[in-house]
This record gives C-alpha cells, structure tokens and sequence, in this order.
C-alpha cells in the first residue's frame, strides 16, 4: 500500500508522492519500461525481478511480477496479476511496457522465451477477500526469428481501431535487423503478420515503437540514417509506412545529424494536428540529447529543435516517449542527469509559448531524499484526468528496487 512519503519540488511547490516501494518479494522489484493505466485509474506494470525465485541469478533474484496498484481509500494497495516462473520459459523475461487493449485486459512482451513473447492478462474469477485474485496469464505469441527478435520493451504494443495490435522487434526479419508487425484476432487466437522488415544501414533498424494517423500510415523511429554517430553508428530516422495493395511503403520522413539534431530516437507520439513529437538519447548541440518536433509543412516535414540536454538521457533503459496533456504541454523523463548531477533523473516538461518552448525541470529524483522516491525512472509520464503525473523508476526506493510515483502539479 501507500508510503507516506511527499517530496516537493523546489521550484514550484509541486509534490511528488510515492504510491508504492518495491520490496523485491512478492511484488516483484525494478521496473525496466512504461506503466498503463485503465479508466478507473487503476495502474498497471511488470518488474524485472522478484516475486518466483526460481531464477536466481539476479540482484534482487526472482523472475519478475504482473501487478495492478488500485487506489483504495487513501491507500494504493499492489496485487501480482501473474508470477513469471522458470517452468514458464520465462528465464529473467524482462517484460516491456504495459498496455491497455480495447478489451479492458492488460498487453505486454517478454524479451525471453528465445526470441520474445506477447502476452496478455485478464481477470480471473472472483476469489474471497482473504485470496488474492490472480488473472489468467496467456502467451498469444512467441517470436521465432524470422517473424522478429527482441520486441521492442520502450513502447507500449497500440491497437486500431477494428481491434488489430501493432508493435515493433529490435531483431529478426529478412536482414535481422527488425520489423513492424500486426496481430489480427483470429479464431480465438491472433495471427501474426509481418508489415516491413528493415534491411538495415540506409533504411534502418533496430525500430522503436509506432503511433497511427487517420489514414491508418505508420509513423516510427529506427536507427540507421546517417552512419556518423560514434560508437552508435547509425545516428537514426523516422519513418512513415503507408499500406496500399501491394503492401506497406515506407518512406523516410528525417534523418538525424548528430551535433545538429541528436542521434538514437526514442518511440514519437503524434498530436492532433499530425505533428510528431519525440527526444533522442545522445548529442544535438549540447552533447545530451534533444527534445524535437516534425511538421508536415508543404508536401514535406519540417524538423523544429526544441530543446537540447547537457547530458545523455538514458540510463539503463530509454528514451522513452513523451506524454502530450490537453492544453499542448509535453511531458518526458531523463534517467540520468539532474541540475543536481546525481545521475538519478528527472521529470521535465515543455510549454509551447510566444511561437518557441518554455523547458521547466519539475522534479529531480533522488537527491534531497536519500532515493526513498526512487531513482532512473522508466516509461513515458502517464496524466490522469487532473493532469496528475504517474511514472515508475526501476531502483531506488526503501529496498532500491524502485517505485510508483504521482506528481501533482
């Protein structure tokens, strides 16, 4: 349940509360990807560790948790949906980002069981009070290589609107280099189709996560582009795939140059408008990264920088995806750097003004509170209706296992 911890950020007087800290047990412990959270404003994530011990080879030990936080009271009380177990395939199954589907059931990959997996969870029966209720927990696809490698653990898995789900593989594909798939329901089961496999360098790889327009294209990131980044290698690109029927197209929207514009794109959103909005990892002209905006300008897309970090952006895991609010603010995360360099990240967001951005650092974990508010958060920032902000952080915490967190504004 709920810690009775607030910490406050200086600048604003604004609070950041933590909802729950891992302990590494039952509940599972560092969360490496993104949270969801359902209409009732219940949360939903998976940790790396924790919770069945049979995998025993990492600190904490344990193979890692489902779990849903609800708000109770004043109270957010933690129930494991599923236990990962050795028997299940799931050696450290390093799940991804949750998701939602159009069901009301929770979404998810693994990225063992070989290739990778996706899985997905859904109520089980009532149980008494004094049991707690565990949801059915059903592999609905397991990756063999050639349909992809590696699905992608930054983004979350996105539906259509006929109920087809669409997500990205790091790997596999014709050039082992990753792939945009679909699954369509089918049968009582799901059909895997590959979209567009990437063949690497000029076209890219390595793809991470997808958002739809109307028309139902494809907009992504990947890396390859440009080969002048480093010990990257390829400084990536975007990328629009438009179904026709022959197939998809792909067309490459931008291709990033390092001091310019930074290099290693995380997963873009798209707003109404049909802008897309994300942030790079590593250089633009401050050496750590960028936040960045494409327009559809005259047949063609203009890049727009809007604002460039001192520091690289990831830690562990990431980038992750920004969250766009109702008013047009963006909201992202850092794991790594802090006005106060303690390399523990920070929670940010930008505020279109005048024509340009406004960049305001909103809260910097761990440091006037000895990391009990965690410490290298993972996932794009989740807004409830209030315009609260809810995010996890992989370590940290009173067990540095990590923790949920709110911030209100």
């Amino acid at each position: 349940m709920i810690f009775a911890w607030s910490f406050t950020a200086a600048s604003e007087a604004q609070t950041l509360t933590v909802l729950h800290q891992f302990s590494g047990g039952s509940d599972g412990g560092r969360q490496g990807a993104g949270i969801a959270m359902d209409l009732a404003g219940n949360i939903y994530g998976a940790t790396e560790y924790g919770g069945d011990w049979s995998c025993n080879y990492g600190d904490p030990p344990g193979c890692g948790v489902v779990y849903r936080l609800k708000k109770t009271g004043s109270s957010w009380v933690l129930t494991p949906l599923h236990t990962f177990e050795y028997a299940d395939g799931d050696y450290l199954p390093f799940p991804g980002t949750a998701a939602i589907g159009p069901n009301g059931s929770l979404y998810d990959i693994t990225g063992s069981g070989n290739y990778g997996t996706v899985f997905n969870s859904v109520p089980g029966f009532a149980a008494p009070s004094s049991v707690i209720a565990r949801w059915t927990y059903n592999k609905i696809h397991v990756f063999t290589g050639s349909d992809g490698s590696g699905p992608n653990r930054t983004a979350p898995l996105v539906f259509d609107s006929a109920g087809n789900m669409y997500g990205t593989t790091l790997g596999g594909g014709e050039a082992n280099s990753g792939l945009v798939y679909e699954m369509t329901p089918s049968s009582g089961g799901w059909t895997e189709s590959v979209l567009y496999s990437f063949a690497g360098g000029s076209d890219g790889a390595a793809p991470r996560g997808i958002t739809f327009d109307e028309a139902g294209n494809i907009y992504g990131v990947a890396s390859g582009g440009n080969p002048d980044c480093g010990f990257l290698g390829y400084c990536g690109l975007v990328y629009e795939l438009s179904p026709s029927q022959s197939g998809w197209t792909k067309t490459t929207l931008h291709v990033f140059q390092k001091d310019v514009d930074g290099a290693g794109p995380g997963p873009l959103i798209r707003d109404n408008a049909g802008n897309l909005f994300g942030i790079t990892e590593y250089y633009g002209p401050d050496t750590g990264g960028t936040v960045w905006e494409l327009s559809p300008s005259g047949g063609g897309w203009t890049f727009t920088l809007l604002h460039s970090f001192p520091v690289a952006t990831v830690e562990d895991y990431g980038p992750y995806a920004l969250t766009m609010d109702a008013a047009g603010n963006l909201f992202g995360i850092s794991g790594t750097s802090s006005s106060d360099n303690d390399y523990c990240g920070f929670l940010f967001k930008l505020t279109p003004s005048n024509g340009g951005w406004t960049y305001t650092e909103l809260y910097d974990f761990g440091t006037a509170s000895g990391q009990l508010d965690g410490c290298w958060p993972q996932g794009a920032p989740l807004l409830d209706r209030n315009g609260n902000v809810y995010g996890a952080t992989e370590i940290g915490g009173r067990a540095d296992v990590g923790t949920v967190w709110e911030f209100t504004p």
